[in-house]
This record gives structure tokens, C-alpha cells and sequence, in this order.
């Protein structure tokens, strides 16, 4: 058999020329070129390598042929970054001067600068209307193909779009613009060409012809069985399987017909002709999804290293010359082009992939037209069948494989073994769901993001016990919203019923009916007020979280991003501000929101530097205060002072500005903690040495105290500060009567019963009881006798009363971050609410019990109002190893793991507020909006 065929029959990539024998001819022809001469604007939006560059130069000779002048416009000739809409319109009018040769009717260069007054686009129309018609008499096409590139261009062609639209609309009023039409053709959908979502009256689009544009059928592609047949007395059979693993793609399809003839001395001595392969799925075999590692297995039986049959033939031609290391065969780029589109780092990555994952796991996807599906359809790697998206052909599905596909999306997400161990367990272990920092990450990476339904599924499983709360709040404010509308309704009624009973008994007691219809007046008011507050605080709280979103989404550099954030904060904050004026209690705000976008929004701006000269006193300053970490930091209750405490075993005192006023070494190996008498003329430390120690404030040891063995771990004085308490890791806690000092105190009175170590002891406001909490997270409550009162049903990790006696509370954190709000007198719960800590370590009360403080172990500390609303989020550069407030809770210090103290500023809604305005007296170019917004 004599294998020498033409070299130039196939060819792979580039347009074909008007007399090529291999051109295959399908129905988007014929609808092209009908569409065109009877003068609809139409437009084919495909694939790469479809052929529509092909069909283009088909489609013109068939329309001159038919007398029809017309211009085929390169868009990405004219260039696209770094041109100027003037240079890109001019672009466009020489090429139309060159295609309809006018140069000697007009001087395109004068001819376009006389006109500068005008903008490009003005011009570009004039020209049309002005020298083109005129000039040309019979029918006009302009191809402009390419006509992606529009993306890439510096500016908005949503102005030229237009123009093609408007040369349709003049067709009313202008007979001349019945001879022109358009024609373009590119890799796009018109979602992404007008970047303009709202101008839909403007975009062609609407009025225009959409070209479908499929693969190779086996009809159509008769052409190519001819060159098939130089080798094999069964074209039509080999020409079957070319297209069964290329699904008609033209250029593939090409490629393959070229391959087998390079590749002939592999042709097998064919058995007579298989009956017609109908291409159903019954008669296929199952595609190869194999790569470098997984070879095809033969479609049919034969022996290891023979090929049998015409199947095996192009089977083994797809899978060394194409499938197998494919990036280095690909040549010209076709798979290349394809793994680009599919991998674009973009906002729907996670979801493009998900979906493309679904497809490949033969899941039926009805098409919807979503982003991620146009995307992936104009990649070529699926096509609409039916009623249903499948992958294009078994090449694709054998290179775009599942654990391709598998590995690129577990090295996008940060949870990518948790979220597939979670699935593989159907969702049920909720071990693997995020916590702290990781579920923190994950939001972030998230913003923005189109993601699989997995992944939200994930994560709204990772976030539904921190939100459940919240999400109760909600609904309670719902069922609110819902209460006074119906209270409203009702009291409206029952105003109007009274009036007409006012009516009717005008002349017996009207004074006390005249009482009842302003009740009821005043009833429906009060109802009203409620919705309307409901209604106000939902809105603030979402305005807020936008704001919020919209900063921790963007890297700290991203100023405009930021400053645009704090725009949004500030503006929600207003409204806030407005609606809580005459409420002074932070717990009965009905947003929190706001307080906490602004505060970390100034908190990323500050990390920039741009506002930190502008601020008095600065937000946060930090200093070094201990070799190694920082074990306690305590304010001074009576002065501007604080101490520290560290494993270096020294006390040192600072001034608010991190001087150094005072120094002393504690000779207890390592001081566990420092804090001072309520009168804040002592100090007291607990050592690892087993010792308390009393100090005054310049560092004289007045007395130590023995009672504890081994390490001491929390100390407390009583508010009247007459007695002090200790605890250790012995199960003992101890309380010392200090009423004599500075002489000898005397024995302490022992606390029993613990189980291991006792991590605090805490006297209670008024003084008249301990809490204790040991190792194992139980609670005791003790009277100062030392007798046990009541064990609290709560596995705790941390506890704090308020200083506030007023408020009769006293706080508990477990270690999966729960906070529980006791009754002070009864010691029974009240309130719980989740916080984002997953591995919390202990909670404080501001000195005027409003706010608590958590911390975990995730280098944060949280502040939260009574109702469980999270107002302030404080990131730090080590582990947060202790807190401590201010006496006027205006300022926390924070101890840090590696020897860093941190004091921070802790606003309230109007410093935020002062701040954020001053922040933009900086900025002239927000000057317009701050104005309105601040003033």
C-alpha cells in the first residue's frame, strides 16, 4: 500500500484558504452567510480553534461573489496595553480606508485630525456615515474578528459596542445604514465584552444573530476521509474513529487526520469494515482517562503489542502523539491554550473547577448560562448537548483528568484535606470542620470567590456553632420585626375602633375614653418605633459587615481598598450613632457592626503608616519588657502606672508610654503573676518557688507568704483588700488575712478538694465569696470560712467578675470559646453566646462591665458587649499570654509570649468615628464625600 499522500492536505492551526480540499463545511455556513446578506448583524462567540477564522474567510468570498464589499478588521493588530482610544479608533479607520480602498477619495490622517474637537468614537461614526456610504454603493459587511482583545484594552469599548448598535438604530431614520451590517467573532461571551452591566440598551447583542458554531459531524466531514484514503481501503471507518476521540473539534480533528498519516507505517491489516459506529454510549468504549502513568487500554482484545484494528490504530496514535507528554507535543498550541483558560487565577476558580470536576463525574449539569459554565464552554473543554454539558471529547478528558483536576484544587484551598476527609465521612465529622485562625484564613481566602457548593457547605458547617448565636439574634430580631408590624396593625385597629366608640359615648366619660384612645395611640406608636428599629439595625449591621468584608479581602498596601472600606464603616457607623443616642449601655446597642470595621480598618491603615502622626495618643504602642515571655501585666487602680511580671523572675514597672519607672528581682525563679491591692499601694507576685510575695511600689518585699506547694499559680486580693487568696498545682487554693500589714501574716486558711492543678482563684465584688477553677475545668464557689457552696454545671477555662457590683454578674469561657453571663446572687445562668475562639484561655470584664475580653491561642484578643456581639478585634505579633484594663477601661496592656508588652487604645463608637473623619483631612480627594459624611 502506498502511503505517500500530500503533506499540505490537513492542516493544523491558521485559517484555511478559499479552495482548501480539506474545508468542512457545517451549518453555521450557511446561517452565517444567510444572516449577513439579508443584513442582520450577527456575531459568533466560541472556543479557540473552532474554525471560525476558516468560516470567516469563506463566508466573505461567498458575499463577494454575491457583490458584497467587505472589511475583515484584526482587533488585535491595532495592540491593546498601553493605546489610547484615539490611536485604537484611528486604528480601525485606516484599516476600513485600506479594505475599501479610500485613500483616494479621502486623506485619512487630515481628514481625522480635523476632527479633534470630536471624540474617537464620534469620529469613527462620522466617518461611516460620512465617506464610507457615500463612497461604497453596494451592500457592506465589516468583519471584526478578535474580538476579545477588547478586554485588554486600558479603557471601556463599551462606546464602540454602541456604535455598532447605533448604526442599526439609524437604519430607521437613515436608509443609507440598510447596506451596512457587522459580523464578530471572538472567544468571549457578550456578558464579558460590555463591561458595562446596566447598558444592556447600547449593546449589540440584543438585536443581533448568534452563530452556533459545533464540531464535525460525520456527514460533514466527508472532505477528510479523502485524504484518508491514500492509505486505508477504510476511511470512513478510520474518519469514525478520529472523530469519536475528538468529539468534530476542528483543529484536533485536523491534527489527528495529520498524525495518522505520519504515523501510517502503524496501520494494521484491517478486517473487512465494522458495521457503523452509531456514536451512542452503549457502542463506545469507555474513554481513556489515564495520563503518563495510566496507559489506554486496547478499545478491543488482540495481543499486547499487535494492532488489530483501525480502533486500535488511532487509539495508539491519540495516546503517543497527543495524550502522552502533551506539553511538549503540543505544537501548535491547542491543550496549552485550553489548561490556561481552565486554570485563570480568578474570583471562580474554585467553582469553574468544581464544576468541570461535576462533569467529569458524569453528573448532569443543565446549562444556565452562569460565569463559570460560559467559561468553561468557551475554553472548549465542554459543550451543550441536549439538554446537558459534557466534555467535549475523550482527549480532553484524558489530559483535564479527575486527578488533575483533584491536585489543582486541593492546592488552592487552604482546607483541602479537611474538607475532603469531611466529605468522604458524608459530612459527619465535624473534627475536620475550622477553627480559630484556620476558619479566619479560609474566610479570607474565600471573599470574593465563586466556590463549589462543597466548599460552602463546608464552610457554613465550620461557622454554624460560631454563628448560631448570632443567627438566633437574627431570628429573634425577625420574629421582633414581625411582632410590631402585627402590634401596629392591631393598635391602628383598635385606635380606629375607639374613636368610633369616642363617637358614640361622647356625652359618658369621655375623659376616661379619651384616656384609652391616646393608649392606644400611644400603644401602636411604640409598635411602630420597634419595627422601624429592627428594620434600621439589620441594615446597619450588613452596611457594617460590607465594610468590613471589603477590608480584610484586600492586602494591607491596597490604601484605595481601605480607604474606601472606612468610607462604608463610617457612613454605617453614622447611622448607628444616630440610632443609639440617647442609649449609654453598650449591650443595648442593636448593631455592633460598625464599631468593629472601623476599628480594624484603622487598624490596617495604621499598619501602613499613614495615619499614625495624626493620632493623639497613638492606638497601640508596644515595648520590650522581659527576656523571654511575659508571664502578667496588671494596671495600678489608683495611677497612671502598670506593672509586668516574666520567667526572667524580675517585676517591672512602666509609665502608660512603656518608660521604665522601677525594676526589682523577685528571687522566686520565675513570677507567675503580679497584680496589685485594690488600693494600689502594694503589689503582689506568685511565684514558681511556692512563695506569694507583698511588695510596695519600689520593689521592698513587706511579706511573703508560704501555704501553697509548688508552683502558685493565680493570686487575688479581696476588695477591701484584707484578704488575699492563692492558688498551685497542689488541688489546694489558701487565703491569708493581710489586715495586719506590714507585720507577719499569719497561717492561711486551705481550700480542698481539687482535682490536680488549680488554675485561678477570684474573690467575688462584694467579697463575700471564691471561685476557684481547677485543672479539670470545674468551678467551685466558697464561702470565705472555706466551706464549698455549689460546683457550677460548666466545664469553664476561664472566669471573671465584673466590677461593676450593680450588674450582679460574673462571666465563664470554656475551652471551645462558649461564654456563659451567672446571675451573681442566685449562680445560675443566664446567658450564653459562642465566641470565635476554638481554643480559648481565659475572659475579662472591663471595670465598668460592658465589655469582655477573650483570648485564645490564636494571638488575639476579642472584646465583646453583654448581648454577645463582638465589637473589637485586636491582632498581635506573639501568643497573647495575659490582659489587663485600664481603670477607666480606655486601654487594655497585653502580655506577650516573647517578652512584648502592648498597650491599646479601646474606643467607643465616637473616637472611632473622630478618628476615621481625621484620617481622610489628609485625603483631598475624598474630600467631597467626607465632607457630607462628617460634618
Amino acid at each position: 500500500m502506498n502511503f505517500t499522500t500530500k503533506p499540505s492536505y490537513y492542516q493544523v492551526g491558521g485559517s484555511l484558504t478559499n479552495n482548501a480540499p480539506n474545508y468542512v463545511k457545517r451549518q453555521a455556513d450557511d446561517d452565517l452567510y444567510n444572516g449577513l446578506k439579508a443584513g442582520e448583524f450577527c456575531y459568533v462567540l466560541n472556543s479557540r480553534q473552532m474554525g471560525k477564522s476558516s468560516l470567516q474567510v469563506r463566508t466573505i468570498q461567498r458575499l463577494r461573489n454575491e457583490g458584497i464589499a467587505c472589511a475583515a478588521i484584526d482587533i488585535s493588530e491595532i495592540g491593546n496595553r498601553g493605546v489610547t482610544p484615539e490611536q485604537w479608533y484611528a486604528g480601525l479607520l485606516r484599516i476600513l480606508e485600506n479594505n475599501f480602498n479610500l485613500s483616494d477619495i479621502v486623506n485619512v490622517r487630515t481628514w481625522w485630525r480635523d476632527r479633534n474637537f470630536l471624540t474617537p468614537v464620534q469620529r469613527l461614526s462620522e466617518f461611516i456615515e460620512a465617506v464610507l456610504l457615500p463612497n461604497i454603493s453596494s451592500n457592506i459587511v465589516i468583519f471584526i474578528d478578535e474580538i476579545d482583545s477588547i478586554l485588554a484594552l486600558d479603557f471601556p469599548a463599551d462606546d464602540f459596542l454602541a456604535l455598532i448598535r447605533s448604526c442599526y438604530n439609524k437604519r430607521a431614520n437613515n436608509s443609507e445604514f440598510d447596506r451596512l451590517t457587522w459580523a464578530l467573532l471572538g472567544v468571549a461571551s457578550p456578558t464579558d465584552l460590555c463591561r458595562e452591566k446596566n447598558a444592556s440598551s447600547n449593546t449589540p447583542f440584543n438585536i443581533g444573530k448568534a452563530i452556533e458554531l459545533t464540531g464535525f459531524d460525520e456527514t460533514e466531514a466527508q472532505p477528510l476521509a479523502a485524504g484518508l484514503a491514500e492509505f486505508t481501503n477504510c476511511p470512513n471507518q478510520v474518519l469514525r474513529e478520529v472523530l469519536y476521540w475528538t468529539g468534530g473539534q476542528p483543529f484536533l480533528t485536523q491534527k489527528l487526520c495529520k498524525l495518522l498519516l505520519e504515523n501510517a507505517e502503524l496501520i494494521p491489516n484491517l478486517p473487512p469494515p465494522a458495521p457503523p459506529w452509531q456514536g451512542g454510549e452503549e457502542d463506545a468504549a469507555p474513554p481513556w482517562q489515564g495520563g503518563e502513568d495510566d496507559p489506554a487500554p486496547p478499545r478491543q482484545g488482540g495481543e499486547k503489542d499487535k494492532i488489530h484494528s483501525s480502533q486500535e490504530w488511532v487509539e495508539k496514535v491519540v495516546r503517543l502523539k497527543i495524550v502522552e507528554n502533551w506539553e511538549s507535543q503540543d505544537v501548535p498550541e491547542h491543550l496549552s491554550t485550553i489548561r490556561d483558560r481552565l486554570f485563570k487565577e480568578n474570583q471562580r476558580i474554585v467553582r469553574r473547577l468544581g464544576l468541570y470536576q461535576q462533569i467529569l463525574e458524569q453528573t448532569e449539569i443543565v446549562p444556565d448560562g452562569s460565569a463559570e459554565q460560559m467559561e468553561l464552554r468557551l475554553s472548549g473543554l465542554i459543550v451543550k448537548r441536549g439538554e446537558k454539558l459534557t466534555i467535549s471529547n475523550p482527549i480532553y478528558e484524558a489530559v483535564f483528568n479527575k486527578r488533575l483536576i483533584e491536585e489543582k484544587l486541593e492546592k488552592l484551598s487552604p482546607y483541602s484535606e479537611a474538607i475532603k476527609v469531611w466529605l468522604n465521612s458524608s459530612c459527619e465529622d465535624d473534627s475536620q470542620l475550622l477553627r480559630g485562625n484556620d476558619l479566619q484564613a479560609a474566610l479570607v481566602w474565600a471573599a470574593g470567590k465563586s466556590l463549589r457548593n462543597e466548599d460552602f457547605q463546608f464552610l457554613t458547617a465550620s461557622q454554624k456553632v460560631i454563628l448560631s448565636d448570632q443567627n438566633q439574634l437574627l431570628h429573634s430580631a425577625t420574629l421582633e420585626t414581625k411582632k410590631a408590624v402585627w402590634d401596629a396593625e392591631k393598635a391602628w385597629s383598635e385606635a380606629d375602633s375607639a374613636k368610633q366608640k369616642a363617637k358614640q359615648w361622647i356625652g359618658i366619660g369621655s375623659a376616661v375614653l379619651a384616656a384609652s384612645l391616646l393608649a392606644a395611640i400611644g400603644f401602636s406608636t411604640l409598635a411602630y418605633q420597634r419595627f422601624k428599629l429592627a428594620q434600621a439595625s439589620i441594615e446597619i449591621e450588613q452596611n457594617g459587615s460590607d465594610a468590613l468584608l471589603l477590608a480584610v479581602s484586600q492586602k494591607t498596601e491596597n490604601s484605595e481598598a481601605l480607604s474606601e472600606a472606612l468610607l462604608r464603616a463610617i457612613a454605617s457607623g453614622k447611622k448607628l450613632k444616630t440610632l443609639v443616642e440617647n442609649k449609654h449601655k453598650l449591650e443595648q446597642y442593636p448593631a455592633t457592626r460598625p464599631l468593629l470595621a472601623l476599628q480594624i480598618i484603622l487598624d490596617k491603615i495604621s499598619e501602613t503608616q499613614q495615619i499614625k502622626a495624626s493620632l493623639s495618643p497613638p492606638r497601640k504602642i508596644k515595648w520590650q519588657a522581659h527576656k523571654g515571655a511575659v508571664t502578667s501585666v496588671a494596671f495600678s487602680p489608683k495611677r497612671h502606672i502598670l506593672a509586668t511580671a516574666g520567667i526572667d523572675g524580675r517585676v517591672r514597672m512602666w509609665n502608660f508610654s512603656g518608660q521604665k519607672i522601677a525594676e526589682w528581682k523577685a528571687l522566686q525563679q520565675s513570677v507567675n503573676m503580679v497584680t496589685f491591692s485594690p488600693n494600689g499601694n502594694f503589689l503582689a507576685t506568685a511565684g514558681r518557688d511556692s512563695s506569694v510575695k507583698i511588695w510596695n511600689l519600689s520593689g521592698k518585699n513587706i511579706s511573703t507568704l508560704k501555704g501553697i506547694q509548688g508552683s502558685v499559680t493565680s493570686i487575688s486580693f479581696s476588695p477591701d483588700g484584707k484578704l488575699l487568696a492563692a492558688a498551685g498545682i497542689d488541688s489546694y487554693a489558701a487565703i491569708w488575712d493581710l489586715s495586719k500589714l506590714p507585720q507577719l501574716v499569719s497561717s492561711s486558711l486551705k481550700l480542698p478538694g481539687h482535682n490536680g492543678l488549680v488554675r485561678s482563684v477570684n474573690f467575688s465584688p462584694s467579697g463575700d465569696f471564691i471561685t476557684t477553677l481547677d485543672g479539670k475545668s470545674t468551678v467551685r464557689l466558697w464561702n470565705l470560712s472555706g466551706k464549698l457552696k455549689k460546683t457550677l454545671p460548666i466545664q469553664a477555662i476561664g472566669l471573671s467578675f465584673t466590677p461593676a457590683q450593680h450588674q450582679y454578674r460574673f462571666a465563664t469561657v470554656t475551652l471551645n470559646g462558649k461564654v456563659g453571663l451567672w446571675n451573681l446572687s442566685e449562680k445560675e445562668l443566664v446567658k450564653e453566646f459562642q465566641t470565635l475562639h476554638f481554643d480559648a484561655k481565659s475572659i475579662s470584664f472591663s471595670p465598668d462591665g460592658e465589655r469582655l475580653a477573650t483570648v485564645g491561642i490564636d494571638k488575639t484578643v476579642r472584646l465583646w458587649n453583654l448581648a454577645g456581639r463582638q465589637v473589637a478585634q485586636f491582632e498581635f505579633e506573639e501568643n497573647v499570654v495575659s490582659v489587663s484594663w485600664s481603670r477607666d477601661g480606655k486601654q487594655i496592656a497585653v502580655a506577650g509570649s516573647n517578652g512584648t508588652v502592648w498597650l491599646r487604645q479601646v474606643e467607643g463608637l465616637e473616637e472611632l468615628l473622630k478618628q476615621s473623619c481625621n484620617f481622610f483631612t489628609t485625603q483631598p480627594k475624598y474630600f467631597t464625600r467626607v465632607s457630607t459624611l462628617c460634618k
